[in-house]
């Protein structure tokens, strides 16, 4: 089946127990995961093998009948041991392929039994599924069902920013890795010619971030993917925020089913940046309580005094009011939610200009490097996350960045005996002032 396809055969063969696959798109990963699925059911009787993708319905579009019942028929699969409304396949020596989606993994429990002696468990579109969803597979769902037998494989396309569990994982020594790109594929033969072609016709060269990426598997990140355009190399820092910092500021984004999560930023004058100093932030389903909020933002307002709070209260006046009087915080303020597309552009531009300082490896910079826009809201005018991830970390960042404003402080010029050098010095101290600012200066002289 392969052929001449030197990685996708290395794919086919390999029969570790953990195997993470990492391609560019139209490279031949689906039709190699479908041949390993195929090859596992002939050869392993009695073996339940699963194909799950993001959604049901994109996986019977996407891969069932464009891929699976084509390479069915290529081997004579004969149409009737397929089901098509639930996307099964079973074979007569009872082995059983399933295709699902990750949204609903209650009916993929129905096929999973005991145990996966002998079989193949796949998930796909690995770069887009959920953290919390790929850990809970890989975690909780498959550890009792797992023999030695057993293969998992992780499949997805290198994705667009250096984020996510699956792209954590292709360099974890505890799985068999595998990669390649675009132009590894020798069943398309004529793709070289139609991407030069598409380079010709749209003025692109060949070191374009998507080319890079798609075609030769090029780490080149694209930070215009994300909401936040967020890049570690302009505002990433590690150690410790400057000590002279003497403003600050919190936001605090309760959550239930989502993370509860609390940011704290801190500014001060010697210069224009503001530092992400402090953040708490709980796993995803850990039902926080006031009490354990509250004993943070004690924490908080000990150590820092900060003058600005802000809270997504829900829309519950009652709350504001009686958050003082229940846990001793001094002024709290309801977050203005429905400007999201304002404050998320105020955030991003003080991250462009390297302004707003995150701390590398911080969950609110995980949230930077993975919050996209859900595209079909975008299409029709409105601002919506993607369900892929909710960025509830950098909600309560862009919370509180409503108290920052600019307290920089421009240095005095040196005294000089030089009557013109001091007129200099003053006219251009005067040209970094705001407009209304120089003109009342200049009035004063």
């Amino acid at each position: 089946m392969a052929g001449d396809h030197v990685p996708q055969l290395g794919f086919m063969r390999d029969r570790s127990p953990f195997i993470h696959v990492m391609c560019a798109r139209q490279s031949g990963k689906t039709w190699g995961d479908d041949g390993i699925l195929l090859g596992n059911a002939l050869a392993e009787p009695e073996s339940t093998n699963i194909f799950l993708g993001l959604k049901g319905t994109g996986v019977k579009l996407g891969n069932w009948v464009p891929v699976w019942k084509r390479l069915c028929a290529r081997f004579n699969i004969p149409e009737r041991w397929h089901n098509e409304t639930d996307k099964l396949t079973t074979f007569p020596n009872g082995a059983r392929v399933l295709f699902g989606g990750t949204d609903d993994l209650e009916n993929v429990r129905k096929f999973l039994g005991n145990r996966l002696h002998h079989g193949v468990f796949i998930v796909d579109e690995a770069q887009d599924q959920k953290d919390d969803v790929l850990r809970y597979i890989l975690r909780t769902l498959l550890p009792p069902m797992l023999t030695p037998t057993t293969r998992v494989i992780l499949s997805g396309v290198l994705p667009d920013v250096e984020a996510g569990l699956f792209y954590e994982l292709s360099t974890s020594p505890g799985w068999s890795h595998h990669e390649w790109g675009r132009a590894a594929n020798v069943h398309t033969p004529e793709a070289m010619a139609q991407l030069r072609e598409y380079m010709r016709l749209h003025g692109l060269a060949e070191d374009d971030p998507q080319i890079q990426r798609d075609w030769y598997m090029k780490r080149v990140w694209d930070a215009g993917a994300t909401a936040y355009r967020y890049e570690r190399s302009k505002a990433g820092y590690d150690g410790n925020a400057p000590a002279w910092l003497d403003r600050f500021s919190v936001g605090i984004d309760p959550g239930t089913r989502d993370r509860c999560a609390i940011q704290v930023w801190g500014w001060g004058v010697q210069d224009r940046n503001i530092y992400h100093v402090h953040e708490w932030v709980t796993e995803r389903n850990a039902d926080a309580k006031w009490s354990d909020v509250a004993a943070e933002l004690g924490r908080i307002n000990e150590r820092w005094k900060p003058a600005h709070w802000y809270y997504d209260a829900g829309g519950s006046q009652m709350t504001l009011d009686t958050f003082l009087r229940d846990y001793g915080v001094p002024v709290v303020a309801a977050a203005k939610k429905s400007d999201l597309a304002g404050q998320v552009g105020r955030m991003a531009d003080l991250l462009a200009l390297g302004r707003a300082k995150v701390r590398i490896g911080s969950a609110l910079e995980t949230d930077l490097l993975r919050a996209r826009w859900d595209q079909d809201a975008r299409a029709k005018g409105l601002y919506r996350w993607s369900s892929a991830w909710h960025p509830d970390a950098a909600d309560a960042a862009r919370y509180a960045l409503a108290g920052y404003w600019d307290s920089y402080v421009q240095p005095k010029p040196k005294p000089t005996q030089d009557p013109w050098e001091q007129e200099a010095a003053r006219d251009e101290e005067l040209s970094r002032l705001p407009y209304f600012k120089r003109r009342q200066r200049e009035l004063s002289r």
